[in-house]
């Protein structure tokens, strides 16, 4: 059977994606980008692990920062201080995913900018561009279209989903090239450097916990608002469907429209590139979609460490930094990256038995 993929959502998911079926499908014509480029707007900071390098090249023009001294600070004052062994790669967003757009347009991806979603019935999905019509005979449908995915919506499988809050602002400020990370605001709130004289400040949180960004700013002095921006963050959901069949199509969701989201930091970036492959492989090969046997397990102890450190009081938090002093402890985490963390900790734990104290608190 003829492939005809449509991708509704141009960002690292969307765009990863056809870029890897452009890859692998003999005629990529037939695969169709909807993108609303409507803006960027999810607060996240953009940093990249080393985990990148095993699955795309980040151009140069695209990187903001690269940095290797990482700081956590808790509310007692005393701080851990981390120097990587390989530095984080600080991204802009809205160029990165400008730079895969471009990608799959030369890999012969057709891509639809700006337009939107409109219906998707039986072989057709029918998207919106210069507030006409296009119908796109469709066999492969996948949505990449974030955390309130209308292809989710619209095709039966949203399900049950809860969200951060996430809010952010880049600022004009001196810095010293360092990550800073302060997890008593909200689950946590960062200072992160995006170039020279510019850091991006933000915080995640619960709806529950008010105005934790408006708290998180008093903290900086002498600057200057360049940008302001926010949204919700996907928790990840490990019963959501992620696949099924709507009509006669087969049905995807990848990246933040799937919760493919690391709750300890509301990051997706790295988990959307491992997600592409996974996706593209299931509809060259009509095979299962099978994104978490890679993938799954991190994800699931990314949730795990994040309700763990939600119970966390300020006590605890001085206690984790001080127990993460101990120089053992210290060259698991500049060594190892944090996007895949099930080994990680089990490293931590065998380091320093005493962090087990915390673990009780998913009991």
């Amino acid at each position: 059977m003829d492939k005809k993929v449509t991708i509704i959502g141009g960002g690292v998911a969307g765009a990863s994606t056809a870029i890897k079926l452009a890859e692998k499908l003999k005629n990529p014509n037939v695969i169709r980008l909807i993108d609303k480029n409507s803006g960027f707007n999810k607060a996240c900071s953009g940093i990249l692990t080393f985990a990148v390098d095993d699955l795309i090249k980040i151009p140069n023009e695209v990187i903001v920062s690269k940095v290797k001294r990482f700081r956590i600070h808790a509310p007692s004052g005393e701080f851990l201080e981390l120097e990587f062994k390989r530095p984080d790669i600080i991204c802009e967003r809205e160029k990165l995913n400008e730079h895969l757009n471009n990608v799959a347009q030369e890999k012969g991806v057709h891509i639809y900018r700006p337009a939107s979603l409109e219906t998707i019935e039986n072989n057709t999905v029918t998207i919106k561009q210069d507030n006409k019509l296009i119908k796109l005979p469709t066999t492969h449908l996948i949505g990449a279209d974030g955390s309130q995915s209308s292809v989710a919506k619209k095709t039966n499988i949203f399900g049950q989903r809860n969200f951060f809050v996430g809010a952010k602002a880049i600022i004009e400020k001196e810095h010293d090239n360092t990550i800073d990370v302060f997890p008593s605001y909200g689950c946590f709130g960062w200072a992160v450097p995006h170039g020279e004289k510019k850091v991006e400040v933000g915080t995640m949180s619960y709806t529950s916990q008010g105005a934790v960004f408006d708290r998180f700013m008093k903290k900086f002095q002498d600057y200057k608002v360049i940008s302001k921006e926010g949204a919700l963050i996907p928790i990840y959901n490990p019963k959501l469907k992620t696949q099924t069949s709507y009509g006669n199509m087969n049905v995807y969701l990848v990246g933040d429209a799937a919760t493919m989201v690391k709750a300890t930091t509301g990051g997706s970036i790295i988990q959307s590139f491992i997600a592409s492959n996974f996706v593209s492989d299931s509809i060259i090969n009509d095979a299962e979609y099978t994104w978490k046997s890679k993938l799954g397990i991190e994800l699931w102890t990314h949730l795990k460490i994040r309700k763990i450190l939600d119970k966390f009081s300020e006590n605890d938090w001085n206690q984790f930094i001080h127990i993460f002093q101990d120089s053992k402890v210290k060259e698991i985490l500049e060594t190892k990256t944090r996007d895949y963390p099930t080994m990680m900790v089990l490293k931590l734990l065998l380091a320093k038995p005493s962090l087990l104290k915390f673990i009780k608190k998913l009991l």
